[in-house]
């Protein structure tokens, strides 16, 4: 039987242990934190519930598709589709809401903003056929195969793409291919796409345009039981599967011979023998730490990182009518807020604020009449908290000038999490959240692959490699991971 060792039980390990087990496979998963989850962990505090990481559920079919390989060994997963995708808040006074129903989107965008809703209706379709003419090609198989570019596999993936050539902007940046909905405010919410995986949308290609399909397109959902409910439909339906979990259990080297891997060094020396080696952490401290003295991707580990993020987790005793599940309160200058971000390695004086109240879905996470905000800002990888007391000075007067709402009479307890404690937390370089930035046009091949190949059996997933981080991308990484695995390293 084919032994697999998964390092990091995050999204992409816990998906990759379950293909691979559901396969026939024997996987032992460890993980160096006492609980598995990677980013999307969870923190209570009094009544209070809160998700640690990422927040936004989309493609939802990709997590059923997982859990769906498991056959009768799945766990339960529960989810519903919300009306709306956000609240966004400016600071002239201007709201608008996302509405999922086109007609009510369109009569809000007419009403908000007073102008002909077609261009935008046209830009989110565009951004609908770019995403279906490039999904298969970009995101749904590895980059880095050579078989995958053969004529045969590869050409019907390409004649898809070159029927809709004109919604394939790659030589645009996304700021400039935004302007096409019409208006300024417009402009800036299309903009903010490019921080799905930390990026600026003043430099990242315009080919990011195909983002907002998701929510705009595919939908905005929540799972019930909130954002933790992915990691516990995942995790149990590894553990029916037979998988080996092992937490409290960081692995120091991944052992290589003869240009093979060999299995694992873990907490404090133990040996353990594998055919094959996935590894979900962060790509740079793999190569960095767990394979000293072989080759190291400098172009891969030397390039920008993407931006990470101050969270603020707040108990409000406050029902924050005008706000729900997802709510943006805008910069004034938005273009000098990436700036900051990556030319000044600094936080804006006047940040993007993105709010979330997951007992908006999730009522019992709060005490009824309250909040459980989770409060984040984007932020440098790396960035030092010295100046943490200023920053939610400033977070809490934007709050009060644009909601109304002075969070200090209504906070009840706090919880602060920094790129600093990002990086301690989830071995993330830097604190960074989506591995490197897609700053340059050719952002998605500079990226991680999924398999090694100097080392045989060396397997990569997770949200620093192809194809990206978030939980739909590092969900499509275990895809492809075990997909590869099955090619290369057969079962004996």
């Amino acid at each position: 039987m084919s032994t697999v060792a998964v390092i990091g039980a995050g999204i992409g390990g816990l998906s990759t242990a379950i293909r691979a087990a559901a396969a026939g496979r024997k996987v032992t998963l460890f993980e160096a934190g006492p609980e598995v989850g990677g980013k999307l962990r969870q923190l209570h505090l009094g009544d209070y519930r809160f998700d640690l990481g990422p927040s936004l559920f989309t493609w939802p079919a990709l997590l059923q598709d997982t859990l769906a390989s498991a056959g009768p060994n799945a766990a339960p997963f529960d989810f519903l589709k919300l009306d709306r995708s956000c609240h966004y808040f400016w600071p002239d006074g201007t709201r608008f809401t996302a509405w999922s129903d086109r007609t009510k989107l369109t009569e809000e965008i007419q009403t908000t903003f007073g102008m002909d809703p077609e261009p935008v209706l046209q830009h989110l379709d565009s951004s609908q056929r770019g995403f279906e003419a490039t999904r298969a090609l970009f995101l749904e198989q590895s980059l880095h195969e050579s078989s995958n570019w053969r004529p045969k596999v590869a050409l019907p993936h390409i004649r898809k793409a070159l029927k809709s050539w004109r919604d394939l902007p790659l030589t645009r940046k996304l700021n400039d291919w935004n302007r096409k909905t019409g208006h300024p405010q417009l402009q800036q919410l299309f903009n903010r796409y490019a921080t799905y995986n930390g990026s600026d949308p003043f430099r990242a290609p315009a080919m990011l345009h195909v983002i907002p399909h998701l929510e705009f397109g595919m939908g905005t959902f929540a799972p019930i039981g909130g954002m933790h409910a992915i990691v516990d439909a995942l995790h149990r339906t590894a553990l029916n599967l037979g998988v080996d979990i092992r937490t409290n259990a960081p692995v120091e080297q991944i052992q290589v011979s003869s240009g093979r891997v060999q299995g694992v060094v873990h907490s404090g020396n133990q040996t353990f023998e594998a055919s094959v080696v996935v590894s979900g952490a962060d790509v740079t401290p793999t190569y960095q730490k767990l394979l000293k003295g072989h080759g190291q991707p400098h172009r891969i580990l030397n390039a920008e990182p993407s931006t990470s993020g101050v969270i603020f987790y707040w108990g409000m005793q406050h029902s924050a009518p005008e706000l729900h599940l997802h709510n943006i309160l805008w910069a004034q200058d938005y273009k000098a807020e990436f700036q900051a971000l990556f030319a000044g390695k600094t936080i804006a004086e006047d940040p993007t604020v993105y709010i979330n109240i997951g007992s908006k879905t999730s009522p019992e996470d709060a005490p009824e009449g309250a909040g459980n905000w989770f409060v984040m800002v984007n932020a440098p990888a790396g960035w030092d908290p010295q100046g943490i007391d200023d920053l939610r000075q400033r977070i809490e007067k934007k709050i009060e000038a644009m909601t109304g709402i002075h969070v200090a009479e209504h906070r009840v307890c706090e919880h602060i999490l920094t790129p600093k404690d990002i990086a301690a937390r989830t071995g993330s370089h830097q604190g960074a959240l989506y591995g490197p930035a897609s700053n340059a046009p050719l952002s998605a091949f500079l990226r991680q692959r999924n398999r090694d190949r100097r080392i045989k059996g060396l397997y990569f997933a997770g949200g620093s490699v192809h194809p990206g981080g978030g939980i739909p991308l590092c969900l499509l990484s275990g895809r492809i991971t075990h997909e590869l695995m099955t090619q290369h390293d057969p079962i004996q």
